[in-house]
């Protein structure tokens, strides 16, 4: 027993047993840079965020950035609501749910080492400026919006409760500059998850009058039952 513990403290103090203690295993930022390309069309080539539509992603280190994409993918929201991202769950969830623990890795070190550095990053997408266009999503129609919204029913349901056709994510509790931001990627052909196939042409002949209607109208559901 005593040679044995013996030699766990030689391996310890080797380092041979660090490899299994590790949180993450080291990423390779070069292949997290062609599988950024996803992420880019919402948190922008620059990790800025598309101007506060969506978190930044500067200043991220990448423990930090792995721990998150593990939590979208794994369904952790407690920790997500804990680093104030909960209401992120939706969107990212999809995107994040074929990522394996090596794209991961991938991704969290090309984040670090591109945009890594910064004050701020991440949680701070509440505190920023808001989007340009949200003075056109307040003067929308919203009863143009729920009109609209009434082909979206077929998959996400009428109280945007998701969980219907291809098992559509959930719009409930969405913002309406998030909502305008995304269907504007969509809108553009850019691939952004496993719904893209089905998004896209939904999306295609959207005008910006009818992607800010939509936007606002989905904003208001589920506001009568909070009111409660």
């Amino acid at each position: 027993m005593k040679q044995m513990r013996r030699s766990l403290i030689a391996l310890a103090a080797s380092g041979a047993l660090a490899a299994p203690l590790m949180g993450h295993a080291a990423g390779d930022p070069e292949a997290g840079k062609s599988k950024y390309t996803t992420c880019a069309a919402c948190h922008g080539a620059d990790g800025g965020g598309q101007g506060g539509a969506f978190p930044k992603l500067t200043g991220l280190g990448e423990e930090e950035t792995a721990k998150k994409l593990a939590a979208y993918r794994d369904g952790d929201q407690e920790y997500l609501k804990s680093v104030g991202l909960g209401g992120r769950y939706g969107t990212m969830a999809p995107n994040a749910s074929g990522l394996s623990d090596g794209d991961i890795a991938d991704l969290a070190a090309y984040i670090a080492e591109e945009f890594g550095g910064d004050a701020t990053g991440g949680d701070e997408a509440a505190a920023e400026p808001a989007p340009a266009g949200n003075g056109e999503i307040a003067k929308a129609d919203v009863e143009r919006g729920q009109a609209l919204y009434s082909s979206c029913a077929i998959c996400h349901g009428e109280q945007g409760e998701g969980g219907h056709l291809m098992n559509a994510p959930k719009l409930k509790g969405l913002p309406a500059s998030q909502v305008a931001s995304l269907l504007k990627v969509y809108r553009k052909g850019t691939e952004m998850g496993q719904y893209s196939y089905a998004m896209i042409p939904q999306a295609t002949h959207l005008s910006d009058a009818d992607i800010n209607n939509l936007a606002a109208y989905i904003a208001t559901i589920g506001e009568d039952q909070a009111a409660e």
